[in-house]
């Protein structure tokens, strides 16, 4: 990367050239190493009935992930609708969920969040570590679930290698979330408005 800068800019009385590639490549280096944001999706998308329904979509460009230890930060959020419908939230990469709850008796209208790190293990495999929140959870004194916080809620970790996938250095990959909702399920009892996803390379 340096060397086609220099050629552009010539020593022209400034440091010999081999010595300003030099700088130039670890500055690139460095640039490369930090996480940097490749997608944000404040948008808000409802579940239209029991689904699996799509939410948030982006597809990684082929190469993202160009080397073993490469990762990607993702952070998805959104809501649920206040009933008394089961619900929940699933997250994929490449077609493979790596959370993918049963659902639950979520009553009050609280958040949800999905926390992972996607690190390439090779072209065709990853793995997965994420947490995922879904409503407010949390005991009193007493041992009891206080009623400010509604009903229902889950807490998960997870830990998972996902192999077969399509080919990194070639192929792009779709990542999404979906939403499940038990029967008797209506427009907008899972919503989506949050996904924010940083890349760092080697």
């Amino acid at each position: 990367m340096g060397s086609v800068i220099i050629r552009q800019l010539g020593d022209a009385g400034g440091p010999v050239s081999n010595r300003v590639e030099a700088e130039l490549d670890n500055l690139v280096a460095w640039v490369r190493a930090m996480p940097r944001n490749i997608w944000r999706d404040v948008s808000v998308v409802n579940s239209s009935g029991v689904g699996p329904d799509v939410l948030h979509t982006f597809t990684l460009p082929a190469n993202s992930l160009e080397t073993n230890g490469d990762y990607l930060t993702v952070w998805y959020g959104g809501k649920f609708a206040i009933n008394d419908r089961d619900k929940s939230v699933q997250a994929q990469f490449d077609g493979q969920d790596y959370e993918a709850p049963g659902v639950t008796d979520i009553d009050t209208g609280t958040g949800w969040v999905i926390a992972a790190r996607i690190a390439r293990l090779s072209s065709t495999s990853v793995r997965v570590s994420n947490f995922t929140l879904e409503n407010a959870l949390g005991i009193d004194s007493t041992g009891t679930l206080p009623t400010s916080y509604g009903t229902g809620g889950n807490m998960f970790c997870r830990n998972n290698d996902l192999t077969g996938i399509a080919n990194l250095n070639s192929n792009t990959v779709v990542m999404r979330v979906r939403s499940v909702v038990a029967a008797g399920a209506a427009a907008a009892d899972v919503v989506q408005n949050m996904s924010i996803i940083e890349l760092t390379q080697q």
